[in-house]
């Protein structure tokens, strides 16, 4: 209803208001849309990149696993007594400067067992060779079971780099096809993990290269082993750049482009077999939200703790499509919303009429006697809840009856309408004009005590004292005899409070006409 009000009597305020209600609204939808957009690309990302983080957490558990085996036994030096056999099983190829594990005794197979590999001849190998390696011939058991069970997370290889110079791979491969080289320290499993290059210790992460034993493209996740501050080499899982491309590109439908990047700015894997748009894109630290760019939205997220990144390339013109479809409905909700309100205003303006013509004097345009009682009603049960005091004033014009039948009800009821015009410009504008019946009006005072009322009621009386009334014809003034009353807590119903001004209205009447009267009724003591 208030809205109504409003609108009506502000139009060229409402049109404006409306115009930019409807821009806001598109904006909003289309800003709801972008952020909508963001924020499943943003799950599609969050989606790949824990797929990518659970794929090294399994590979990472297992290499604690080793490392904590392999530790242990270096420490201790008390590898099982089949490893110590195995290694007895060493020799070196016909004219070959490296030994290898090719053919291992029975019960023992290919199955279980990898390669072994080394420069120098078997027979002259010295204890602490002998003991690293029964250790790691000790942990092939591990190994094997290791691979088994990460053959589904993509891994091609299992091994463990001495820097006594040799090495134990599984699964197997022949000593012709790969072994133990002095070319061997040069790889960078290798070099990035060695003390001069890692002093701490931590595990890395080399860049992709090519297998040579034809598995693809490969990255290897390198464990330095230390025992009692002496490094002893490499413990290496070699892991297949293509399961992570499939990881990347396990949603179903796509938002934008994955790439994968490794602590060397390189590109490792993508979701979609294409280049990234812009290189230097590859710089870009891990980002808490997405950053626009000219021709796309990109964030990258870090992947656990490997050092990796995953770059999230979304194009501008897939998010200006996504915004231009989902604004449609806005657009049209606009429309509706428009024809709506039109349509209101018309109901609005109706209804103003309407409800003006119920609650108003027709005449004067005070409030009827029907708009007063309600309003009486409202103000006693704020009263009662809230202790909110109002008065009345009973108005009445003195020999009204002799103006209408001397100078007509024309000239009587101009002289009605002074006396509503003038109350209205002297009271508040939470203050209210009724009409009781005739020349009786009522003044509603919210929030007055009754010195207030009176105040009002004696500023009223001395302001129609002194109008011009021949400007009407009238050759005498025109007064009213008035009485005020403030709402009591001894009154038992609203009407209480019209009673009690009623009468003291009675008594200016009788005391002479033109003047106040008040109702004392549970005054304090000395209120005159």
């Amino acid at each position: 209803m208030w809205l109504g009000e409003m609108v009506l009597d502000h139009q060229p305020a409402f049109r404006c208001g409306l115009a930019l209600l409807i821009m806001l609204l598109v904006a909003s939808n289309a800003w709801y849309v972008y952020s909508r957009s963001l924020n499943l690309a943003d799950q599609y990302a969050h989606h790949a990149v824990e797929g990518i983080n659970q794929h090294f957490a399994r590979i990472f558990g297992v290499i604690d696993t080793i490392q904590s085996e392999t530790v242990s036994e270096l420490q201790w030096g008390r590898p099982h007594q089949d490893a110590e056999w195995l290694s007895t099983a060493l020799h070196n190829p016909p004219g070959q400067a490296f030994y290898a594990l090719d053919t291992p005794p029975p019960p023992f197979s290919h199955a279980e067992l990898g390669n072994l590999t080394g420069l120098g001849q078997a027979t002259a190998l010295d204890a602490a060779h002998r003991r690293e390696i029964a250790v790691a011939l000790g942990l092939a058991p591990m190994l094997a079971a290791a691979y088994r069970h990460l053959d589904a997370q993509g891994v091609a290889w299992v091994y463990y780099v001495s820097s006594l110079q040799f090495i134990y791979l599984y699964p197997f491969t022949p000593s012709s096809s790969y072994h133990y080289s002095p070319f061997t320290p040069g790889g960078q499993f290798w070099r990035m993990a060695e003390p001069t290059a890692n002093p701490d210790g931590l595990r890395v992460i080399t860049p992709v290269y090519v297998d040579q034993a034809g598995k693809g493209p490969l990255l290897t996740i390198s464990q330095p082993i230390w025992v009692h501050g002496k490094f002893h080499g490499v413990l290496c899982v070699d892991v297949s750049v293509n399961m992570l491309k499939r990881l990347l590109g396990s949603v179903a439908e796509p938002l934008g482009s994955l790439y994968l990047l490794n602590a060397q700015n390189q590109v490792v894997a993508a979701s979609q077999e294409q280049a990234l748009p812009q290189e230097n894109l590859q710089q870009l630290p891990v980002m808490a939200r997405y950053a626009a760019g000219g021709q796309a939205h990109v964030r990258v997220l870090a992947v656990g703790n490997t050092g990796m990144r995953v770059l999230h390339y979304l194009p501008n013109h897939w998010l200006a499509l996504e915004i231009a479809k989902g604004c449609a409905p806005g657009l049209v909700a606009a429309l509706l919303l428009w024809l709506a309100l039109l349509l209101l205003s018309r109901t609005w303006k109706l209804n103003r009429e309407l409800r003006r013509l119920s609650e108003h004097d027709a005449l004067t345009g005070a409030l009827n006697h029907r708009a007063f009682q309600a309003l009486l009603l409202r103000l006693y049960q704020d009263y009662q809840a809230h202790g909110t005091v109002f008065s009345l004033v009973m108005v009445d014009l003195d020999h009204f009856k002799k103006v209408n039948d001397t100078f007509g009800h024309a000239v009587g009821d101009e002289v009605l309408k002074v006396l509503v015009r003038l109350a209205r410009r002297l009271l508040r504008s939470e203050d209210k004009v009724a009409r009781l019946g005739g020349e009786e009006f009522v003044l509603v005072l919210p929030g007055t005590d009754l010195h207030d009322a009176m105040k009002a009621a004696v500023r009223l009386r001395l302001q129609l004292e002194r109008l011009h009334w021949h400007k009407l014809g009238l050759p005498d003034k025109v007064t009213a005899s008035m009485g005020c009353a403030v709402v009591l807590a001894s009154d038992c119903h609203a009407g209480a409070v019209l009673k009690r001004a009623d009468d003291a209205m009675y008594r200016a009447k009788q005391e002479g006409r033109n003047r106040v009267c008040l109702d004392f009724h549970g005054q304090p003591p000395g209120v005159q």
